[in-house]
């Protein structure tokens, strides 16, 4: 008997090759590899796939006055959970993912981490599917010539008066840092927060590539609040950087979704295509390319490991602190960014 999946997804190719494209947003989770993933999925769903730059702050603005003005340009959207929670679900720029789902091993909750699906919007859940979980041993990146990542065990070690001047940072308010924002304040408080920005002297950038060369170049002995992937890229050009830390820290590792969280836009210019990407992506193919390509842990659990940088895998029977999966992570983020706001408020 014919499988009727194998039916459906082939109509499925025939009604995406007659709109010939997908128009996504692929940030933060995609790595400098991103035109080998790319690649893959062009040549697995007979489409071209174009995809739009810039940072998700720059995309937002772009598609919000796009919206206002009657244009609808985008399909797919990748990218954190502050910025889907904050920006693309208030602004009503998000349609119904879930109802879009029809793959049989994307459905199945069994062959997912703990069993089911993570919804990135706690209320509704079928707007945010988050697809990416890293371990996440410490929130910090380095210069290995500068560093001796012993030394530190604790966050509270950061507050070490030897590294005060000695340390280059994200800035903590924006998108693309907040979950490591939330991170230092829900473990650690404000006042520590206080003492760490303010009293080390931390230096603020808005770039993380600046950040990264900076940190290579000696300036600084410590790159904190989400530097790990222009980190990588400095290290894979064989400058003296690493972006892993060897082990976690006394208060707990930590389960990122980081930028892996997938969107599909309402009012798609190609619906019929965006149907076809949400189902491969999810999907073992899809997302077996995604982890080799970007080096992150898919929540799939049917997967495997291949290409995860190894202290990204999570350990089985491992605790991890997972603060996302916590209906109330939002407001407890929307606290953490209030409480450095009013920390750099003078700086």
């Amino acid at each position: 008997t014919p499988d009727p999946w194998v039916a459906e997804w082939e109509a499925m190719k025939a009604a995406a090759a007659a709109e010939g494209e997908l128009i996504a947003f692929l940030c933060c989770g995609f790595g400098s590899r991103i035109g080998d993933f790319i690649g893959e999925a062009e040549t697995a769903l007979g489409i071209d796939i174009v995809n739009s730059t810039g940072s998700s702050r720059q995309q937002w603005a772009k598609v919000e006055a796009e919206r206002e003005a009657g244009v609808y340009s985008l399909d797919i959207w990748t990218g954190g959970l502050n910025t889907s929670n904050n920006r693309l679900l208030p602004g009503g720029a998000l349609g119904d993912l879930r109802s879009l789902l029809v793959n049989p091993e994307v459905l199945d909750e069994s062959l997912w981490y703990e069993g089911e699906h993570f919804w990135g919007d706690f209320e509704e859940k079928k707007f945010v599917f988050v697809y990416g979980g890293n371990a996440s041993l410490a929130e910090i990146t380095y210069n290995t010539d500068l560093l001796d990542p012993t030394e530190i065990t604790s966050y509270a070690d950061l507050l070490d008066p030897k590294y005060k001047g000695k340390i280059i940072a994200r800035d903590p308010r924006e998108a693309g840092t907040s979950q490591s924002t939330a991170l230092y304040y829900l473990l650690m408080g404000e006042e520590f927060l206080q003492k760490l920005l303010i009293d080390q002297e931390v230096v603020i950038t808005s770039d993380g590539r600046q950040a990264a060369e900076q940190l290579a170049l000696g300036k600084y002995a410590m790159c904190l609040f989400a530097c790990t992937q222009e980190v990588q890229a400095a290290r894979e050009d064989g400058l003296p950087v690493q972006e892993d830390f060897p082990h976690g820290m006394v208060e707990g590792s930590r389960l990122s979704a980081g930028g892996n969280t997938l969107m599909a836009v309402a009012n798609p210019p190609n619906p019929a295509s965006q149907k076809l990407f949400v189902n491969w992506f999810l999907g073992k193919e899809g997302q077996a390319w995604w982890q080799r390509v970007d080096t992150s842990h898919s929540l799939r659990a049917d997967i495997g490991t291949e290409g995860v940088t190894p202290l990204s895998i999570r350990q089985e029977g491992a605790t991890y602190l997972s603060f996302e999966r916590d209906p109330e992570f939002q407001t407890k983020l929307n606290e953490s960014l209030e409480a450095v706001g009013r920390i750099l408020a003078g700086k």
